[in-house]
């Protein structure tokens, strides 16, 4: 497995030169009122400020150049909660290459705008991710037709590698970094890079407690499936564990822990207190963990991914509505 998907240094650097053209190296900002808080040096790394509003354009745009210059592909299918698909219908619309993007019924309407944005096909199947993944993988695709998928393909975990390499030039003698977990990708390439060039640094994957697989997973140390992935925080929402995805997890992450519901909606708004954004779920799933955990990072210095910002005005009303910084 580890061959098929963990990318080597010089293919990190070949992604980094790709995706240079599309987002310059983005910030690692300190936040002092966050330090405060947890007793520790904190920062935090923001990968929303880009057309895609995640962290989701690197793997993108790394994986869809290296299809176009393969010249055998014409038609490019995935399945997506929605930031995924977004940033490979950017990638697409970049590269000309038509794109499917196959949703569940009740994605979010923020991520399906931007899918639509770009130019991607939309096809809505199932009820979670899942299940549109394996309603796609059921229909014939021709030769010249791709299904992609995300946490699969070395290019995407290349992709978010560059994470590693930025957050190791940005910042000098870090303890850990706490990473939201979906399919793994992203801590995926991270831990990758990070573990390669400092081992001591703690790589934390967070997992929401409603859509644990990767958490279970990774403390089975093999692949374990959920029933159901029932979280607000559609970038976590996964209940299949990749394998190669698990076998990369085993090798460069440390610890795997778990956040609620009212926690990452705490998150959410602690972080626009502080920054005046609104970050979504995921986005703010590394934050919630650092909290609830901030006995493990009492003066550490820590950096904390904040990945995406897609929230629809739905999930804005529900957050903002309701006074979860004042809940128990």
């Amino acid at each position: 497995y580890l061959s098929m998907i963990k990318p080597s240094i010089s293919q990190i650097l070949s992604a980094a030169d790709r995706i240079r053209k599309f987002q310059k190296p983005t910030s690692c900002i300190f936040q002092s009122e966050l330090s405060k808080i947890l007793g520790s040096e904190s920062y935090v790394k923001i990968e929303y400020l880009n057309p895609v509003h995640s962290f989701k354009i690197r793997g993108a745009v790394n994986l869809v150049q290296q299809l176009k210059e393969s010249k055998n592909i014409n038609h490019i299918f995935t399945a997506s909660t929605g930031n995924h698909g977004a940033a490979m219908s950017f990638a697409c619309r970049e590269f000309s290459i038509p794109i499917t993007v196959g949703v569940p019924v009740n994605a979010d309407r923020k991520k399906i705008e931007l899918i639509e944005y770009f130019g991607g096909q939309l096809e809505f199947i199932g009820e979670d991710l899942d299940e549109t993944k394996l309603h796609m993988l059921n229909s014939p695709f021709q030769s010249d037709q791709i299904f992609i998928e995300d946490g699969a393909r070395p290019e995407i975990v290349a992709g978010t590698a560059t994470i590693g390499f930025e957050i190791l030039n940005q910042l000098k003698s870090l303890d850990a970094i706490i990473v939201p977990v979906g399919n793994g990708a992203l801590v995926g390439g991270i831990g990758t890079l990070v573990k390669k060039k400092n081992p001591n640094i703690k790589i934390i994957g967070i997992q929401a407690e409603l859509a644990s697989c990767m958490e279970k997973s990774f403390n089975a140390r093999k692949p374990i499936n959920t029933k159901t992935c029932n979280t607000f925080a559609g970038g976590m929402a996964v209940r299949v564990a990749i394998p190669e995805s698990v076998e990369l997890l085993l090798e460069v992450v440390d610890e795997m822990l778990l956040v609620n519901e009212d926690e990452m909606k705490k998150a959410m708004v602690l972080y626009y207190n502080f920054t005046s954004q609104i970050i979504e779920g995921a986005g703010a799933a590394a934050l919630a963990a650092s909290l609830r955990y901030s006995n493990k990072f009492k003066d550490k210095k820590i950096c904390i991914i904040a990945t995406g910002a897609n929230v629809d005005s739905k999930l804005k009303e529900n957050v903002f509505g309701h006074n979860y910084l004042n809940r128990s």
